[in-house]
């Protein structure tokens, strides 16, 4: 780790232990689900050293179980040779690690026709493969979404107490954490009180170890029917789902992983008009892990030819907060609209990232 990840690492550390702190009495208070959230006072420990994910690796293996084209008014690479400050990306109110202000949206579908591009990781976490990804995602300055199953993180055993520590560092390191049910159960096919029984059971597992229940909730396979719409949506869940998937579950190879992910990105474009959207992957295949600095790198290469072409470049988000559409009176079942941010915000953010993008693909021309 350099120092500049160490002085980031530690300033997320920090934050978020505060923000952790204050949830968990904000929970004690007012926890509106009917269970008992964690106090202050009870509040997990500290992260032991990195040294502890890489010993359990090994016991983990041994153990587990089972498991659209905006134009811009922007120079071309032929200007990227300028030296410029680049501005600060507008401030975005955050939603949390929790997602509670996402509660009670509309299902979200990651339909969108901008270049917005939301990372989504299932069914971690994972000793051999979440600490590899976390760093990854660090030195790529990006955030992302961690759909939890809940199962991994309720034990007293070491297997369970590294996934515990893994979701702690998840949050530490600035990502948020979701529900993916207790043991990815498909909720369709259960009765009421066995699809309760599963979202009730992953709330009291995460108000256990990280002090709050979750808002944001992704159903095992995309998996659903009205009636369990209609539960989640009792709980105040927000449906988080997905439209750029990578097969990643039915290869094992990240260059295929990538080629599935850019064949299913140019498909979408071309049949359904969306240029941008949510990545479905698993941080439990290494494979996955492996093939994220492949999609961030072809995205950045991506951007250097859409600057010049004074076209709207990606913009890789950290929160679903751009999909979001608030439920109101609509049917449980109702999807989100299409993610379009307003001009204001769109155009801020495009500006921060073609000065950005200028000074990066200048500096690769230099090179080259």
């Amino acid at each position: 780790m350099d120092i500049r990840r160490a002085i980031r690492r530690t300033g997320q550390v920090l934050l978020c232990a505060g923000a952790l702190a204050g949830g968990a009495l904000l929970s004690w208070a007012t926890d509106g689900s009917g269970t008992a959230a964690a106090s202050a006072g009870q509040f997990p420990p500290p992260m032991p050293p990195a040294e502890h994910f890489e010993a359990a690796r090994e016991e983990d293996e041994a153990s587990s179980p089972p498991s659209a084209d905006a134009a811009d008014e922007a120079p071309t690479l032929a200007a990227a040779v300028r030296t410029e400050a680049v501005p600060a990306p507008p401030a975005e109110p955050s939603p949390g690690p929790f997602g509670e202000p996402l509660r009670e949206g509309r299902v979200i579908t990651g339909r969108t026709p901008h270049r917005l591009i939301l990372f989504t990781f299932d069914d971690g976490p994972d000793a051999r493969n979440t600490p590899r990804l976390l760093d990854v995602l660090d030195d790529h300055g990006v955030h992302a979404v961690f759909f939890l199953t809940a199962n991994r993180l309720d034990g007293a055993g070491p297997w369970h107490r590294t996934n515990q520590d893994l979701a702690r560092e998840i949050v530490a390191r600035g990502h948020m954490v979701a529900n993916h049910t207790v043991d990815h159960a498909q909720l369709p096919l259960l009765d009421d009180a066995g699809v309760l029984a599963q979202v009730r059971g992953a709330d009291r597992i995460f108000e256990r170890v990280l002090g709050q229940r979750t808002w944001l909730m992704r159903p095992p396979g995309g998996a659903r029917s009205e009636r369990v719409d209609a539960l989640l949506a009792d709980r105040g869940y927000t449906q988080v789902l997905w439209n750029l998937g990578t097969g990643d579950f039915q290869v094992r190879d990240a260059e295929e992983v990538f080629r599935i992910w850019r064949r299913v990105l140019e498909r979408r474009e071309r049949e359904h008009g969306d240029r941008g959207g949510i990545v479905l992957l698993h941080d439990t295949h290494e494979w996955s892990v492996e093939a994220v600095p492949m999609i961030l790198g072809w995205l950045d290469d991506r951007n250097c030819e859409l600057l010049a072409e004074g076209r709207e470049l990606y913009d890789v988000v950290g929160d679903p907060s751009y999909f979001f559409a608030p439920r109101g009176d609509a049917s449980p079942s109702a999807e989100a609209p299409p993610a379009s941010p307003s001009e204001r915000v769109l155009e801020a953010r495009q500006r921060a990232l073609r000065a950005e993008t200028r000074r990066r693909c200048g500096r690769v021309a230099r090179l080259d």
